[in-house]
Order: structure tokens, then C-alpha cells, then sequence
């Protein structure tokens, strides 16, 4: 109990330094993701997140259920405020799906999008997002798509 009070104690302390960069720092997060429509691929389970300072690119890893790998890799070209603190983004990326079967697995693009909502300054995210996806799926071979989506966090410092 005592390291996650100072640890919230820390995030805070360094949001009202300003020390935090709204978008363009560090981020770790994590998000659980929804799985509405389509024929396979990154179903319902949890990723890592992760954004390095300098390379425009969000990258996500994780597991989902069934058992199985997922890892996105997004660009996002377009970032603005809506009001207050609501803020959205747009993109286009990337994801892989490794399966239990290391003979199955899945390689296509995506096309994020989503509200970002900054309760905490710059540092806390809480964003919602959906991306259309489409792809191709290795043994049985297919053309894959879905609707993609995650509600998760960030912290950026």
C-alpha cells in the first residue's frame, strides 16, 4: 500500500511541475480490448502500451484469449483538442496475432481512432478507441477483418 501512495504521490507531484509533455513523452499504459466484429484476430484480452519520446509510433503487446500474442504498431497523423479536456486522435498501423499453433497467425493494417479524456493535467490519459482492421490469416488462409477496440490508459512523462 505504502509504494502505490507514493508512487501516486510522485505522478502527481511531477504533473503540477509541468515536467509532463501532453502526447509527446514517455507513455507506459495498458488497455483491455473489445472485440465487436469479424472473422478473427486480436479478440478480447489486455496490452502493454508503450510510446518512446522521438518515434512517432504507439506500440502495443499482449495476450489475449484464446491464448495467443497480439502486437499493434501505430502512427498517429492527425492529434487535436475537442474541448476542455477531451482530446482525439487518428491513425494508421499495424497488428500481428501469433497463435497457440506457431503455424497460424495473422499480419494486417489498421486504422485507429479515439478520445483521449486528460483527468490529471498531461499526465493521465484515459482514452477509448476503435479501428477498423483488415488482414490476412495463415493456416486456413483468409482474408481477415474486424473492429478492433480497447479503453485503457496512459501515463506520460
Amino acid at each position: 500500500m505504502k509504494k502505490i501512495l507514493i508512487v501516486v504521490c510522485l505522478i502527481m507531484l511531477l504533473a503540477t511541475s509541468g515536467a509532463f509533455a501532453k502526447g509527446d513523452g514517455w507513455a507506459i499504459g495498458g488497455e483491455g480490448e473489445l472485440y465487436f466484429a469479424g472473422n478473427g484476430g486480436l479478440p478480447a484480452g489486455a496490452m502493454f502500451l508503450l510510446h518512446i519520446p522521438k518515434i512517432p509510433l504507439m506500440f502495443g503487446v499482449g495476450l489475449n484469449s484464446p491464448f495467443s500474442i497480439g502486437l499493434t504498431v501505430d502512427y498517429w497523423f492527425a492529434r487535436g483538442n475537442l474541448v476542455s479536456i477531451l482530446d482525439y486522435y487518428v491513425g494508421v498501423g499495424g497488428y500481428a496475432q501469433i497463435f497457440t499453433n506457431p503455424t497460424n497467425f495473422e499480419l494486417g493494417g489498421r486504422v485507429p481512432f479515439g478520445l483521449q479524456v486528460w483527468p490529471v493535467g498531461q499526465t493521465l490519459e484515459v482514452f477509448i478507441e476503435l479501428a477498423p482492421a483488415f488482414g490476412i490469416s495463415v493456416d486456413p488462409t483468409q482474408f481477415a477483418w474486424h473492429l478492433q477496440g480497447a479503453v485503457g490508459l496512459r501515463f506520460w512523462f
